[in-house]
């Protein structure tokens, strides 16, 4: 559902994002939440294709394995609970068969090298700066896959650590790519299992960082999903049970947000016609093969096909 506006709402910063545009979102579940809604409405969108993952280091690595293309070998694989497993990938990417693992996960490196060459907006959601690092590599893992806790020690980052890591990161794929918008946001979900304490001095850790990478780069911009969710959604009726998750109210609340910040008029107008279409889909008919049914999925294709006549880029 999108929200109901009578004008261009665009903040002066914002750099608008068509449907032309190439989205990729790495993250956390702000990238999925929103990402799956840029796909729904039709946006060239790839979201989360390594799966969530929440530490800044992590995401670095990934991305920076991503950009060389730096396939993973066999042998780094983990069995754990019947799937193999990479400590940097998510273990969505895991598989019963070894070979399967391993080509999947290449797979995607190579989906995502190719999408950072030609990607207009990349956004980064940061989920924490606690993390486990693996004993043998001294390394921050992305998942720890219900492997043994002797393999890991829990660990803070510092401030000064992720920037050294993705500042030159950025400078690396504007290199391959000039035209590159690097948006970063906070995660909203509260990583309270770490302490409450510990989880408000991560959130703000993660939020100095990205203050600093922003003051660094006119083409790096911040969106404040955290914010939102913490100062004006300060009521527990927006979270799921757990207390912990932002319900599906506060996600389209966010999602309002998104929109107005980024969308053009033009953009809009479009919005709304493909919402109209995807409610259509939707309808759950009384009697499937009844006449009245059959006479309004044939509207309905005829109006898929006109705004895909109007929009020839525009697939449904």
């Amino acid at each position: 559902m999108i929200p109901f506006r009578t004008e261009l709402q665009v903040a002066p910063s914002a750099i608008p994002i068509s449907h032309q545009s190439t989205v990729l979102m790495i993250g956390s579940c702000f990238s999925q939440n929103i990402g799956v809604r840029l796909q729904n409405y039709k946006f060239n969108c790839i979201a989360n294709p390594f799966g969530t993952i929440f530490h800044p280091l992590a995401i670095a690595k990934i991305l920076s394995r991503a950009s060389h293309l730096d396939y993973i070998d066999p042998p780094s694989l983990m069995h754990s609970q019947g799937i193999w497993v990479h400590p940097d990938f998510h273990s969505s990417l895991g598989h019963t068969d070894a070979t399967q693992a391993h080509t999947q996960i290449n797979q995607s490196l190579e989906r995502v090298h190719d999408l950072l060459k030609k990607a207009d907006f990349l956004f980064i959601t940061l989920g924490t700066m606690i993390g486990y690092q693996m004993i043998d590599t001294n390394e921050i893992v992305a998942n720890c896959h219900k492997l043994p806790a002797s393999q890991f020690t829990k660990t803070e980052s510092t401030l000064e650590e992720c920037f050294s890591i993705l500042d030159p990161l950025f400078v690396q794929l504007w290199d391959n790519n000039p035209d590159l918008n690097i948006v970063l946001t906070v995660s909203p979900v509260r990583h309270i299992k770490d302490g409450i304490i510990e989880n408000s001095r991560s959130k703000a850790k993660l939020i100095m960082l990205c203050d600093q990478l922003v003051n660094s780069h006119p083409k790096v911009s911040y969106f404040p999903a955290y914010e939102w969710m913490m100062d004006d959604l300060r009521d527990y009726r927006f979270y799921e049970k757990d207390f912990i998750h932002p319900n599906e109210q506060a996600i389209d609340y966010i999602w309002g947000k998104f929109c107005h910040h980024y969308f053009s008029q033009d953009t809009w107008l479009l919005l709304h016609k493909i919402e109209k279409i995807n409610r259509a889909k939707q309808h759950k008919p009384f009697n499937p093969e009844s006449a009245e049914h059959q006479m309004f999925l044939s509207k309905l294709h005829e109006e898929i096909k006109a705004l895909e006549d109007e929009y020839e880029w525009l697939k449904f």
